[in-house]
């Protein structure tokens, strides 16, 4: 779905968790800024995974947190094999210059669940409108 070089990585026991964001300047909405985040999945392990959730926060250079957590991801509960790989895209707002961090939870097939760290990424726009991370 994505190829980027820009992506980030965490890798945790043979599962490999990318991440990549832009600023989307088309769903800004007054001084805030729009950030669309994209996760890739990979299940490299020799074990059956289900992505049960994730946990998503955003802290701005003012302080400022905001925190998701959610069941699944767009309403999916997503098992994988090994060697299969799950992308989700989803997006974030802010109104200033902020720090995305997270989490996703991940249970394999002995029922052994985890909380995965995401990769940090960097929310920041110049003035030419290009994410810088």
């Amino acid at each position: 779905m994505y190829c980027n070089d820009d992506f980030a990585t965490e890798r945790d026991n043979g599962i490999v968790i990318s991440v990549y964001n832009e600023l989307l300047n088309e769903k800004a909405v007054g001084d805030e800024f729009c950030w669309g985040y994209y996760l890739r999945i990979e299940n490299n392990s020799p074990d059956k995974i289900s992505l049960l959730g994730r946990k998503i926060s955003i802290t701005d250079v003012k302080g400022r947190q905001v925190s998701v957590a959610s069941e699944g991801f767009g309403g999916e509960l997503p098992e994988l094999e090994p060697g299969e790989v799950f992308e989700f895209e989803d997006y974030a707002t802010s109104k200033a210059s902020a720090v995305l961090c997270g989490s996703c939870k991940i249970a394999n097939d002995r029922h052994e669940i985890k909380d995965i760290r995401l990769p940090v990424l960097s929310l920041i726009a110049n003035d030419n409108g290009r994410v810088l991370n």
